[in-house]
């Protein structure tokens, strides 16, 4: 739970790591990679990837409409509302805040890592004012509880204060910026930049992690030259050359799991799929995209000696959605189970009043192609 840290030296000196956290920690760590797809008629897939070192238990949260929300602020209680909106996410710590998850209405979005540059506005001491403030865990569960559209949260985000605070399941002040889109394919990026709410349309859909959007935006005039479509023959010194196969087009595109890099594959790969293909069948089209952005333990290190490594410490891809927000269901998989489990708005009860949690899929076992032998 949130834990006021105020009169706690103890506490204090873990927020005083964690804050320097922010300025030490490298960027490609808690690689979440999120995009979404859209159809010729206009249907739209939303897809994340969950990257972290340490397991953050994780299961899907079936919010009623009508749920009452508490956002504390430390030990202090924050603002409060009750959902208007029914909503299925990726929950947790067995809470209601969402990292991720879609809304009765197909408003759907994630909450991704975002170091070394989110700077939140602090806890006011004013009694009044405590009551708008929300923690940057909730932020995301409020929005998707209250709004339809993107333009409904653009035009209504001075309802609440956005403040950072110390999370102690996390034991840090999670750094985090927002990706939000709806049903009719608008999209936003929600930034906590210096202590200010920085709010930018995304044509482009695509959000990674640091550094800021903006700087992600200019980095795309890198990687004009790209094209899905392979470059034909060429002479040089009166030699005819050619490539060497296929994807010559796409030679440069980057490969590594750093957050610019991944911001750029996303873009080329959702930029270039064959879209008679993603009418067929959209939910495969999209996972295939989504696998492109999976790490595996051990491919991602923090910089230390082997020998100091704990294996959780590793960045991993711990879990994947995708949002069909034309059907308004929501599906997931996990790293020791690779296929999609799903879930919709008819299989609760969305007018009841309390959370229903449902864990996630356990690890398969890989069954034979042939049947036994009798």
């Amino acid at each position: 739970m949130l834990k006021r840290f105020a009169s706690k030296p103890i506490a204090l000196f873990k927020i005083s790591l964690a804050l320097l956290g922010f300025v030490l920690q490298p960027i490609a760590a808690n690689a979440c990679t999120s995009f979404v797809l859209s159809t010729v008629d206009n249907i739209k897939m939303y897809g994340r990837t969950m990257e972290f070192g340490k397991q953050i238990p994780t299961k899907i949260g079936l919010i009623p409409r009508g749920y009452k929300f508490q956002s504390q602020i430390n030990d202090e209680a924050g603002h409060s509302w009750t959902g208007k909106i029914a909503v299925i996410g990726a929950s947790i710590f067995d809470s209601p805040a969402l990292v991720d998850g879609m809304n009765e209405y197909g408003l759907s979005g994630g909450a991704l890592y975002f170091p070394g540059s989110a700077a939140y506005k602090n806890p006011s001491d004013d009694k009044a004012q405590r009551t708008k403030e929300i923690n940057q865990v909730d932020f995301l569960v409020w929005m998707l509880s209250t709004f339809k559209t993107v333009e409904e949260i653009k035009v209504n985000l001075d309802q609440v204060s956005l403040v950072g605070t110390f999370y102690e399941s996390m034991d840090e002040i999670p750094p985090l910026h927002y990706t939000l889109h709806d049903a009719a394919g608008f999209s936003i990026v929600i930034e906590p930049i210096n202590g200010e709410l920085k709010v930018y349309d995304n044509p482009y859909t695509v959000l990674t992690n640091s550094p800021d959007f903006e700087w992600h935006v200019q980095n795309i005039r890198n990687y004009l030259f790209l094209s899905p479509f392979n470059i034909g023959s060429t002479e040089i010194m009166g030699q005819e050359l050619t490539p060497f196969g296929q994807g010559s087009g796409l030679l440069g595109i980057p490969g590594d799991p750093t957050p610019p890099s991944r911001f750029i594959r996303a873009l080329g790969l959702i930029s270039t799929i064959d879209a008679a293909e993603l009418n067929k069948n959209r939910l495969v089209t999209m996972e295939h995209v989504l696998n492109n952005f999976d790490i595996p333990k051990g491919f991602v290190r923090p910089a230390i000696l082997p020998v100091e490594q704990e294996q959780e410490a590793n960045d991993y891809t711990q879990w994947s959605t995708i949002a069909d927000i034309e059907n308004r269901k929501y599906f997931i998989k996990t790293y020791e189970n690779p296929t999609l489990h799903g879930v919709s708005f008819e299989d609760f009860d969305a007018s009841g009043s309390q959370i229903q949690y449902v864990n996630l899929p356990s690890p398969k076992p890989t069954q034979p192609l042939l049947p036994p032998m009798q």
